[in-house]
C-alpha cells in the first residue's frame, strides 16, 4: 500500500499546485507562469538526476517523451484558461474523468485492466462529478451533464480529463524506459521550452488571436514584487510543488496500475472544492463537498479492493 501513501502525497502537492496557480493568474500571463513553473521543475528534476546517475535510456523513452510533450501543452493551455474563467470548485473536479477514460486508455496502451471492484470505485468518482453540477434547478439525471456542456470551463477540463487518460500512460512509459527523476526532467523541459516560445510569439503578435490566453486580473493593490521578481516566485514556487508530485506519482507508477495510482491521486479534489468555496468563496459549498466526498469515496473503495 506504499504507492497508495505515494499518490496521496502527490494529490496533495496537485491541489496546492492549482489553488497557487489560482492566485499566479490573477497577475501572470499563462504561459508564462507555465513556462517559468515547467522549467524550474526540470532543473530540479535533472539535478537530481545527475546526482543519483543519468540511467540507461529504453527504446520507447524519446517517442514517449514526445507524445505526452504535446499531450501535456494542450492540456496545460485548456486548464489555464478554465482556472481564469470558471470556479476553481467546478472546473478542477473534472478530473475526476480521468480514472474512468484511463480505463480504457490503459488497458489499450499498457494492458492494465482494474478488477471488477475498482471499476465500480472509479464509477462512484465520476457519479461524485455529476452530483458536484446538480443545481436547485435540475429535475432530470442528465440535467448537470447539460449544464457541464454549456459551461466552457468545465467542458475545457472534461477535454484536459481525456488527454491526461491518454498522456498518463506515456508518463509512465517514460518512467519504465528511464527512472522516476531524468524522464521527467527531459519531458518538464520539452513543456518550459515550449510554453516560453509561445509566450514570446504572442507577445511579438505572432499568434492568432485564438491562441492567446486570457489577460490576467489587475492586482487591487499595488504589488509588493515587480512582475519579473513576481515571476521567479511563482515559478521556483509551482516547480517545487510539481517536482514533489512528479517524485511520487512516477513511484507510484512503479508499484501499482496506473487507473488506480490516478484514482487516489484525484482525491486532491477536495481540497481544490474546499479551498474554492472557503476563500475564493464560490456558491454551494454543502453540495460541493458532498460530491467531492463521493469522489473521494470511490477512490476509498478502489483502495480498500483493488
Amino acid at each position: 500500500m506504499f504507492w497508495a501513501v505515494l499518490a496521496g502525497i502527490a494529490a496533495c502537492t496537485n491541489a496546492a499546485y492549482f489553488i497557487a496557480n489560482r492566485n499566479f493568474l490573477k497577475r501572470l500571463d499563462p504561459n508564462l507562469l507555465a513556462s517559468a513553473g515547467f522549467l524550474c521543475t526540470s532543473f530540479f528534476l535533472l539535478a537530481i538526476a545527475i546526482i543519483h546517475g543519468i540511467p540507461a535510456l529504453g527504446p520507447q523513452f524519446l517517442l514517449a517523451v514526445a507524445i505526452t510533450t504535446v499531450l501535456n501543452i494542450i492540456a496545460t493551455t485548456l486548464t489555464f484558461r478554465a482556472l481564469v474563467s470558471s470556479d476553481i470548485s467546478l472546473t478542477i473536479p473534472m478530473l475526476s474523468f480521468t480514472p474512468l477514460f484511463l480505463v480504457g486508455t490503459a488497458a489499450l496502451l499498457l494492458g492494465e485492466i482494474p478488477s471488477v471492484t475498482g471499476i465500480l470505485g472509479i464509477v462512484i468518482v465520476v457519479c461524485g462529478s455529476n452530483l458536484l453540477n446538480t443545481a436547485e434547478g435540475h429535475t432530470r439525471i442528465l440535467d448537470p451533464f447539460r449544464d457541464m456542456i454549456r459551461n466552457p470551463g468545465i467542458m475545457a477540463m472534461l477535454v484536459v480529463a481525456f488527454l491526461y487518460s491518454v498522456a498518463i500512460n506515456f508518463d509512465k512509459m517514460v518512467v519504465l524506459n528511464s527512472d522516476v527523476f531524468f524522464g521527467s526532467g527531459i519531458v518538464f523541459l520539452g513543456l518550459g521550452t515550449s510554453f516560453g516560445l509561445i509566450a514570446t510569439l504572442g507577445q511579438r503578435g505572432h499568434l492568432p488571436p485564438a491562441f492567446l490566453p486570457p489577460r490576467p486580473l489587475a492586482p487591487v493593490s499595488a504589488p509588493a514584487l515587480s512582475s519579473g521578481k513576481y515571476l521567479a516566485v511563482a515559478g521556483i514556487l509551482t516547480g517545487i510543488l510539481i517536482t514533489i508530485e512528479a517524485v511520487a506519482i512516477n513511484t507510484a507508477y512503479l508499484l501499482a496500475i496506473v487507473p488506480y495510482v490516478i484514482a487516489i491521486k484525484r482525491m486532491s479534489i477536495i481540497l481544490v472544492v474546499l479551498y474554492g468555496t472557503l476563500i475564493f468563496r464560490e456558491n454551494d459549498i454543502c453540495r460541493r463537498l458532498a460530491g467531492a466526498g463521493l469522489m473521494v469515496a470511490g477512490a476509498v473503495l478502489i483502495l480498500a479492493f483493488p
